[in-house]
């Protein structure tokens, strides 16, 4: 709380004389195609979808009846309506057909889509494997509740240079787009490594398999949030807020499956090899569907150039005539 009351009063939102472009409404995503606002609809659905499919679990094991699951499916519901209007609201006028946008202000939701998935498969992943990875080592190789949450724990560690480290190299190769498929890829084929992993594997051989995999799973968080500001300047925060929240609906659908999983090495397996598969067909549709974002590495973003010009203009105003 300190820390937040620190960060309100000394950032700003934006750099000094630079405009803050704020979306023409709040209440949703602003798409920019008719087309992209059903598809907005459609991939609102898994987030309200796995809270449905939590609260399933949760009654269950005796947490909530019937008439509570009911209840609760039915706000959920009222949740979607809810915020399916706000979406109505901030895209009546190009669906009513009084507002069209020049395509040079349009951008496919389908990247937005796309970048939503790569957050199911490495951020969902890591809060579901970090919630597993101690009783898989425990079990696996018969150590100590201590030695497994230690051992663990490098997973999440490396979290310190690995995600940063993935926008690094979304900077250095030239492609963000290549870059978040080698990745996301290397997730995948990282995951399917582990789910071979059994008791007769060296300890430290699996310890350092773990952290290589750990790598490559927040390098990707890290990546995909190189291109989430290039996606629609003004729409940025919005954008952010829903790949960000697809991040959480992975690690409730990942953690819902382990659940359903049988106990035991057999389970173990499979979900890793989950992973491993959903983390290379994300991995595919990043080199094949994902595109290049516009300007990914121009030396200003949308907007800026008229600024800069702005500035060389009064540069060249101020200095002395000889």
């Amino acid at each position: 709380a300190i820390y937040g009351v620190i960060y309100y009063f000394s950032v700003e939102d934006t750099p000094p004389g630079r405009t803050y472009q704020r979306p023409s409404r709040a209440g949703g995503i602003e798409v920019t195609k008719k087309k992209d606002f059903w598809f907005l609809m459609f991939m609102n659905v898994p987030l309200v979808g796995v809270l449905a499919v939590l609260a399933w679990r949760l009654s269950k094991i005796g947490f909530l009846d019937q008439t509570g699951l009911i209840l609760v499916w039915l706000g959920l519901l009222g949740l979607y309506c809810f915020q399916a209007y706000g979406c109505w609201q901030a895209n009546k006028d190009l669906m009513l057909g009084r507002k069209h946008y020049p395509p040079e202000d349009r951008y496919n939701f389908s990247q937005v889509a796309i970048l939503e998935l790569t957050y199911i498969v490495n951020f969902g992943s890591e809060l579901a494997v970090v919630s597993m990875l101690p009783a898989f080592f425990e079990l696996t190789f018969g150590l100590s509740k201590a030695a497994a949450g230690m051992i663990a724990a490098s997973y999440a560690f490396m979290n310190l240079a690995s995600r940063p480290g993935g926008g690094l190299i979304s900077d250095k190769l030239g492609s963000r787009k290549m870059t978040m498929g080698l990745l996301t890829a290397g997730m995948g084929i990282g995951y399917l490594f582990m789910s071979g992993v059994n008791n007769s594997w060296w300890l430290p051989a699996a310890v350092i398999l773990t952290m290589v995999c750990s790598f490559f799973v927040q390098a990707a968080e890290g990546s995909t949030f190189a291109i989430v500001p290039l996606v629609k300047r003004r729409v940025t925060g919005q954008v952010a807020g829903n790949v960000g929240a697809y991040g959480n609906v992975g690690a409730v659908a990942y953690l819902t499956l382990y659940s359903l999983l049988p106990e035991g090495a057999v389970g173990d397996r499979i979900f890793f090899q989950t992973l491993g598969i959903a983390a290379l067909i994300v991995a595919f549709l990043c080199w094949f569907v994902l595109k290049e974002p516009k300007g990914s590495f121009a030396e200003f973003h949308e907007g800026e150039e008229i600024y800069h010009q702005d500035q060389q203009s009064q540069d060249t105003e101020k200095e002395p005539v000889l």
